[in-house]
């Protein structure tokens, strides 16, 4: 059996955990075959995805993220294989959903990969804990920054989150580094509540803070918050890239290893075409 695998739309550290694992166990009984889409020509890629290598995890990605197919040529790829696993976000998911999976007669599972959590049906997704603990640790660093220096006013620093981070990424974030969070659809009573608490937070002792927030909400942050407050304002970027982590943390590895073990039940019980989803005591297996 001829099995493609696809990435779309993000790439993080454990995605390599779980390729190399199904190369470890689908060869040499089957053809494990990376795809990968060229953006702007629409070329399609297929490579037979073979480890030669003593530390895999240390080595280069064997499969790149792929451009989308254009809409009406996703059955075209995908007939090259005899069945798909493809491992994407939040937007793969919709492509997947609406031009492969009904659609298609070519079997195919989607593994859900998001650095933003955002993927109905899922508690949790591969690749969001490496992120938060990347963002933390670079909160943390600037804190142990700025705590050394005193200023007249009290210091606020923002960090503006590339991409659509939810709500609830958000709150871990500011929790996990001390700090508070801002997002749009707040209403007036919490905008309230929220400068309350920075304000709050500035003790004697305690001269600095973080607000964190979606680089899309910079403009409204300012406007809505550090503008009525008498603070020094920084902020600093942080981007997609730095989200995805060189090496996955702990809890990103046990569910990359969880995720490839639905991958290779779905394949050896040939199951229909669906998806995995993340739940508290098991990788789910739903049909499309």
């Amino acid at each position: 059996m001829k099995v493609g695998v696809i990435v779309f739309g993000s790439l993080p550290a454990g995605v390599k955990q779980i390729v190399y694992k199904l190369q470890l166990h689908l060869t040499p009984k089957h053809e494990l075959v990376g795809m990968e889409i060229e953006k702007g020509t629409g070329t399609a890629r297929y490579k037979e995805l073979n480890i030669n290598s003593d530390s895999p995890y240390l080595s280069d990605s064997m499969l790149m993220m792929s451009a989308y197919p254009e809409d009406d040529k996703w059955e075209e790829i995908f007939s090259a294989v005899d069945t798909a696993v493809v491992i994407g976000n939040a937007e793969a998911k919709e492509k997947w959903t609406s031009y492969l999976a009904d659609h298609s007669s070519v079997r195919s599972l989607f593994v859900p990969v998001s650095i933003f959590n955002d993927i109905e049906g899922s508690e949790t997704t591969l690749g969001y804990d490496t992120a938060v603990n990347s963002i933390v640790d670079n909160i943390l660093r600037v804190k142990d920054t700025i705590n050394s220096l005193k200023y007249d006013n009290p210091r606020l620093f923002g960090f503006s989150i590339d991409g659509s981070p939810s709500i609830k990424m958000l709150e871990d974030i500011s929790s996990a580094g001390d700090g508070h969070f801002f997002a749009p659809e707040f209403g007036a009573d919490e905008m309230d509540a929220l400068k309350e608490r920075i304000e709050a937070s500035f003790t004697k002792w305690n001269t600095s803070s973080v607000l964190v927030y979606s680089a899309a909400a910079h403009a409204s942050a300012i406007e809505q918050v550090v503008d009525h407050l008498k603070v020094d304002f920084k902020y600093t970027e942080i981007d997609e890239a730095l989200c995805m982590g060189t090496n996955p943390t702990a809890a990103d590895r046990i569910l990359a290893n969880r995720l490839t073990g639905g991958i290779l039940s779905w394949l050896e019980q040939k199951q229909e075409t669906g998806q995995l989803a993340v739940q508290t005591d098991e990788i789910a297996f739903i049909k499309k």
